[in-house]
């Protein structure tokens, strides 16, 4: 079986409503669940614009090692284009036998791993794949129909960022701007002399979120989101993580994460006998890098 390399990026995503960030893990679940129980005609989208149909393939619900995964396979294909076909041992040609509704089929791979606070992402970056762009897309045009289900009546959508390769301190500087940090403090601190607010028993999450904005078209002081960090790598504070939300120098939305972990940029990939990644042998990749080790 041949290889090949392919390469991999990282990404969060949460559900937002302008400026405001949340994640519901549970209803999350239960969207990805709504979407792969659709027909297979209302899983099609065919963007007229670009001449190109994308439909979801597949979805496996997964626990291991503790983490629960949403292994995902998208497939697409570019139609209106059915050229001659040319040999490439002499250079004959001849008709092409393929419909102009028809394409190769191109298949492109990505792995959830469902946290509390976003489902973080391993995707497949293909040329002639689907984008994370296109899969946001995809899934915010069948949102609609599974909260009118949920008899849900809030105004959100999905909402993806780019999580940097780089560590945090070196993305926190390339980083253009930094309109939102969120501090992941230890719930005792509601209940002690800091802010004397309530109680917390068992059954409160372990963490309380305080989030900060900057104004409008500003940025939050990198000098004191460098000072947060360090304090928490030295364990001299109540914060236990903090992630920033802004924009690279592209303008592109990017999350940059306390909690960053093993970045690879390429994996190496079995192949099918007809040139095809091999979806075992990817998704295995994948879980190496989300930190399943068997």
């Amino acid at each position: 079986m041949s290889v090949q390399r392919r390469k991999l990026s990282y990404w969060s995503i949460e559900f937002a409503s302008g400026d405001e960030h949340h994640f519901d893990s549970q209803l999350f679940c239960r969207f990805l669940n709504y979407v792969d129980n659709l027909s297979e005609e209302d899983k099609l989208f065919r963007d007229e614009k670009n001449n190109k149909a994308v439909a979801l393939s597949s979805i496996r619900d997964e626990r291991k090692q503790g983490l629960r995964l949403f292994k995902i396979i998208f497939k697409s294909c570019k139609y209106n284009h059915s050229p001659d076909y040319m040999s490439s041992t002499d250079g004959s040609e001849r008709p092409t036998d393929k419909r102009l509704d028809e394409g190769d089929k191109e298949l492109t791979h990505m792995c959830m791993r469902i946290d509390g606070s976003e489902a973080y992402t391993v995707f497949e970056e293909r040329r002639n794949g689907v984008t994370m762009g296109g899969v946001i897309k995809y899934f915010n045009k069948l949102l609609h129909g599974f909260l009118v289900q949920e008899d849900i009546e809030e105004t959100f959508y999905l909402w993806a960022s780019i999580i940097p390769p780089d560590d945090f301190m070196t993305a926190l500087r390339a980083a253009e701007r930094i309109s939102v940090a969120q501090l992941f403090v230890e719930k005792r601190v509601l209940g002690s002399g800091y802010l004397n607010l309530m109680d917390v028993d068992a059954n409160s999450q372990d963490d309380l979120l305080i989030t900060l904005k900057s104004k409008p078209r500003q940025s939050l002081p990198k000098r004191a989101l460098r000072k947060t960090f360090q304090a928490i790598a030295t364990e001299g504070t109540e914060i236990s993580r903090i992630r920033l939300y802004g924009k690279d120098i592209n303008k592109m939305n990017i999350t940059i994460d306390s909690l960053g972990g093993k970045r690879i940029e390429e994996v190496t990939v079995d192949l099918t006998p007809n040139g095809v990644v091999d979806s075992y042998s990817i998704f295995a990749k994948i879980e190496e890098v989300l930190g399943v080790t068997e």
